[in-house]
This record gives C-alpha cells, sequence and structure tokens, in this order.
C-alpha cells in the first residue's frame, strides 16, 4: 500500500490550463473519491498518477518517490477504465493473468492470482468465455479482477460504473466497497455521481473548471460545504439555493419579493448587514408551523410521489423551496401551505464569493 501525494499540479493543453495548481494528498489505505462535473479535470488528473498524461508543473509522488517522469509500468498500479478495456480475443482467464505474464510471474503463480481474484468477484465459472459473451456488469468484474492479480499499491477507477444500468451500479458499488474493505489498497476513483462519492469514499475531492473546491469526508462536504458549488453538488435533490438579505440587527431575513421572516434558533450576526445567499437542505423544509422553525408561507408548484417520500417544491414569493413529505400529506399543485424552514440548521454563503459564512454557536 501507498499514499500519493499531488502539489500544486498543473496541465495545460498549447496555452489552454485545464488544472490550476491542485494540491491533494491521498493517505496510504484510504479511499478517495474524485467528482465534479463533466470537464472540471478530475479524470485528467486521474491519467495523471497514472502516467498516461504528462505533467506540466508541480509534483506527483507515490508511496514517497515523485513519479513525473516514471512510466507507467513502474509506478505500481493498476487503472479499471469506463470501457473495461478488455482483449475480445482472449478468455476472461488470459485477460486477468495477461499483465501478471507480462512480469514474468510463473505459471502456477498466475493460476492461483487469477482463481483467487475469481472466487473473490464471483466469476470463476466465466474463465474460459470471452467478453463478447458477457454482459457489463461482468465485463466490469472481469476488469476489476485484472487490476486485482497485481496486487498493486494503488487502484485507480476511471468512472468504472457509468456503462452501468442503476441495479447493477448498486450492485456493484457494494462489491468495491468490499474489495477495499478486504484488501485495504489506496483507490483513487473518478465519477461525476455525487452517491457513488457520498457511499463510497473516506475522503471526496470536489473539483469545478480545474480548481479543488473542498477535500473532505462525506459529512464534512455535506454539512459543512466551503462554497455554493459544494453545497448545490452534493446532496439529491439539491440544496435549496435563496438569495437574501439580513437587517443590519440580524434580526430580520429579506426574501425575494420583499418578504421578511424571524429566524428562529440562528444566530446570524456574521450576516448582519450583508446580502446572503440561503442554502437550505430538503430534510430540513417541513410542513405546518413548527415552534423550532421559521414558518413561511407558499404554493405548491410540483409533486414528485416516490412512494416511499414525496417531493414537493413550494413557491415562496419569488423563491422555491423543495422538501421531502410524507406521501400522507396529500399534497397536490396549487395547494396553499405553511412551510416551517430550520434555519437554525441553514448554511448561508456571500452573494458575491460564494464562499460559506460560518456563524457563531
Amino acid at each position: 500500500m501507498a499514499g500519493v501525494e499531488i502539489r500544486r499540479v498543473v496541465k495545460q493543453y498549447g496555452r489552454v490550463e485545464v488544472l490550476h495548481g491542485v494540491d491533494l494528498s491521498v493517505r496510504d489505505g484510504e479511499f478517495t473519491v474524485l467528482v465534479g462535473p463533466s470537464g472540471c479535470g478530475k479524470s485528467t488528473l486521474l491519467r495523471m498518477i497514472a502516467g498516461l498524461e504528462g505533467i506540466t508543473g508541480g509534483e506527483i509522488a507515490i508511496d514517497g518517490t515523485v513519479v513525473n517522469d516514471m512510466p507507467p509500468r513502474e509506478r505500481d498500479i493498476a487503472m479499471v477504465f469506463q470501457d473495461y478495456a478488455l482483449y475480445p480475443h482472449k478468455s476472461v482467464y488470459d485477460n486477468m493473468g495477461f499483465g501478471l505474464r507480462m512480469r514474468g510471474a510463473a505459471k502456477s503463480e498466475i493460476e492461483t492470482l487469477v482463481h483467487e481474484a475469481a472466487d473473490i468477484l464471483q466469476i470463476r465459472h466465466l474463465l474460459q468465455r470471452r467478453p463478447g459473451q458477457l454482459s457489463g456488469g461482468q465485463r466490469q468484474r472481469v476488469a476489476m479482477g485484472r487490476a486485482i492479480v497485481r496486487r498493486p499499491k494503488v487502484f485507480l477507477f476511471d468512472e468504472p460504473l457509468s456503462n452501468l444500468d442503476a441495479q447493477l451500479r448498486a450492485e456493484m458499488r457494494v462489491e468495491i466497497k468490499k474489495l477495499h474493505q478486504r484488501f485495504g489498497t489506496t483507490i483513487v476513483y473518478v465519477t461525476h455521481d455525487q452517491i457513488e462519492a457520498m457511499t463510497l469514499a473516506d475522503r471526496i475531492a470536489i473539483m469545478k473548471d480545474g480548481y479543488l473546491q473542498q477535500y473532505g469526508s462525506p459529512d464534512e462536504v455535506y454539512n459543512r460545504p466551503a462554497n455554493r458549488f459544494v453545497a448545490s453538488f452534493i446532496g439529491a435533490p439539491p440544496m435549496n439555493m435563496t438569495p437574501a438579505s439580513v437587517s443590519a440587527d440580524a434580526r430580520m431575513i429579506r426574501l425575494p419579493s420583499g418578504m421578511d421572516v424571524t429566524p428562529r434558533g440562528a444566530n446570524l450576526s456574521a450576516c448582519a448587514g450583508r446580502d446572503i445567499v440561503i442554502g437550505l437542505r430538503p430534510e430540513h423544509v417541513s410542513l405546518g408551523d413548527d415552534p423550532a422553525r421559521t414558518p413561511v408561507a407558499g404554493k405548491v408548484e410540483l409533486v414528485e410521489p416516490l412512494g416511499s417520500e414525496t417531493q414537493a417544491t413550494v413557491r415562496v414569493g419569488d423563491a422555491r423551496f423543495t422538501g421531502r413529505f410524507s406521501p400522507e400529506a396529500g399534497l397536490k399543485h396549487g395547494q396553499d401551505v405553511t412551510l416551517g424552514l430550520a434555519l437554525d440548521r441553514a448554511h448561508f454563503f456571500d452573494a458575491e464569493t460564494g464562499e460559506a459564512i460560518r456563524l457563531a454557536a
């Protein structure tokens, strides 16, 4: 096992800079997920760790050794790709053992390691088939098995589940989590799916436009987002965002359309006299006049029944709040309702910079 250090890493294509001095430290044995929208630079960074992309500036170190000029084969990493990258003319067994043969491993060692990995991934019965005879989920297991048999210092995963349907993605997430728990190998995993990030990661690195926005545990990025982008990107449904202003004495919040509300349970002294954006998770929006929450009147605009819960969007003046409600509430489009906003659980962001404003306790 080994840690990965990314120090002020820059990547340019010609005059275009796509990574802007990224700093990231992945601990030995840690499962780190790089997440962000398409084009944010996460896959480019992963390929730089692997040695498949050159480094314009900065350093990347694996197990304490700077690998900037080291070819991929010498980095002791194994990579699992989005498109599986299997040899179509070779059997599953030969695909899984190919890397070991190239390293000169003995036939008996290859057989032992391939069978062990096949048992872990429950694909021993597929060893004599070719990739064209397998489902997408089976191909991804083979690709993972090919990585496992090498016993690398670091596993790299580049959106490995994006080609699978929803049920298979959920199943493979469990398998990948089990593999990490079993082997404890350092993993750097790229995805655009924030659910994958939250369920798999020890720590999440959230990227946007080639910049690292926040690096922390799933709890940290969800409950203490560094800025408005992180708050909006992590969580489904997304966090409600509402522009507002706070009175000079911090006792009143003015919502869009001039609606004034008195916050209950929130110390807004850090926001006094400022234009802000209020961020409120859907689970912190309730129905009815809860004494612990700030009441606002609104009209239901959208109802989405999901079986165990109903997601509904309520218009409050020019603002909109989406919440999770009980199906028994029987919400209907156009219905007048009172919402309770848990402003003591809200996040507050500077209206200009988008950076989080930390409130006093």
